[in-house]
């Protein structure tokens, strides 16, 4: 009888705590939605964006041109947009150079190469362009399948590093190792400011004559410290044991990894500022990273979510955390070069900080 009376009493204990019950239910079937519609709904190959710099305008160049067109977004553009597309803002993974004349000397069965300019790290569309490409030659049979006569070659040309062959493990350890961070972040803010507010400390520390934002500044500064730790030694994990490259710098990549950590710490205390139990933050906790982990491009390539998912992750701090770190490790980035993704995350880190500081509670009161 005893074992059932508290028994009854924790689910009295449970059931005060509304919210926390409504999350248990409520959050894992948002996360299953969220999940199954970026993974079901996908565009496939034709969501990636393949640049043609078509300086041929000849019949062979159009047939090409109309067969990528059935697989692949194609976008006629100059020599310049091509590169900025590849190897500048990295929104697609290959870009592919018709030269003057290529119908001219296919007719007249001369051999021309043509130059696909490549963004190595994006290994997985790069891969799919290629199968595109094989599609392609098959497709254009009318005019004499010109790679089938080896007419026509391709030279590839990488545009961000000198490595030219990646997998699946670039893709996978940084997006798992951010993800666990995040997840990590939330989980020990969120649960430090409740376990205070049990041990009596958070009464002690309002009447204290320090500032709401120096008592939630110095509490950040700490996760931070272990948090980049976190995430460091997951990288050189990767690097040792699977051999994940890390770039040229290890400066760059010592502060990207350090600027995108206090991103995800200040982004960690806004969402730790709107739960007010253990209960709540388990569930709310998960929900955060996953969604913001399959959404972001932590578990797959962006390229593999549908149009409208993918334009939703622009504007996640995870989106950015990830293009930061694969920048410095994949591409051999330098700082200046991620400059834009690393003024995001400072923002990102800015604003969540503001919000957390609105509503950071000691002494059951809301800072201002």
């Amino acid at each position: 009888m005893k074992t059932v009376a508290m028994m009854l009493k924790d689910l009295r204990l449970i059931c005060r705590d509304r919210l926390g019950l409504i999350a248990l239910l409520v959050v894992p079937i948002v996360v299953i939605v969220v999940i199954a519609t970026a993974t079901q709904s996908g565009d496939g190959s034709n969501s990636i964006i393949f640049p043609v710099v078509n300086e041929d305008q000849g019949p062979v160049a159009t047939a090409l041109i109309r067969a990528f067109r059935e697989h692949l977004d194609v976008r006629v553009v100059s020599r310049a947009t091509a590169w900025h597309l590849v190897a500048e803002v990295n929104n697609a993974p290959a870009a592919l150079i018709l030269p003057a004349e290529l119908s001219k000397r296919y007719l007249a069965q001369k051999p021309t190469t043509v130059e696909m300019l490549t963004d190595p790290a994006q290994w997985r569309e790069l891969e799919a362009v290629k199968v595109v490409m094989l599609l392609a030659d098959r497709e254009t049979a009318s005019l004499g399948d010109p790679f089938s006569q080896e007419l026509l070659t391709v030279r590839e040309r990488s545009t961000t590093s000198n490595n030219v062959v990646f997998t699946s493990l670039e893709q996978n350890i940084p997006g798992f190792s951010l993800m666990f961070v995040l997840l990590t972040l939330i989980f020990s803010v969120s649960l430090a400011l409740r376990e205070e507010e049990v041990w009596g400390t958070s009464a002690r520390l309002a009447v204290a004559p320090v500032p709401a934002a120096s008592l939630l500044g110095g509490k950040l500064l700490a996760r931070l410290i272990v948090g980049t730790a976190q995430l460091l030694l997951l990288l050189v994990f990767g690097h040792f044991v699977y051999g994940l490259r890390l770039g040229h710098s290890p400066v760059a990549m010592i502060l990207v990894a350090t600027a995108v950590v206090a991103s995800m710490t200040c982004f960690a205390a806004a969402v730790a500022a709107f739960v007010r139990t253990r209960e709540q933050a388990i569930p709310v906790g998960l929900a955060v990273a996953f969604v913001l982990a399959a959404l972001g491009g932590l578990f797959w390539p962006l390229s593999d979510l549908p149009r409208s998912i993918q334009s939703i992750a622009g504007a996640l701090i995870t989106s950015w955390s990830m293009s930061a770190i694969q920048d410095v490790l994949l591409r051999d980035k330098s700082l200046v070069a991620v400059s834009s993704e690393l003024l995001v995350l400072a923002a990102y880190g800015v604003v969540s900080f503001l919000i957390a500081l609105r509503f950071f509670r000691y002494g059951g009161e809301a800072h201002s």
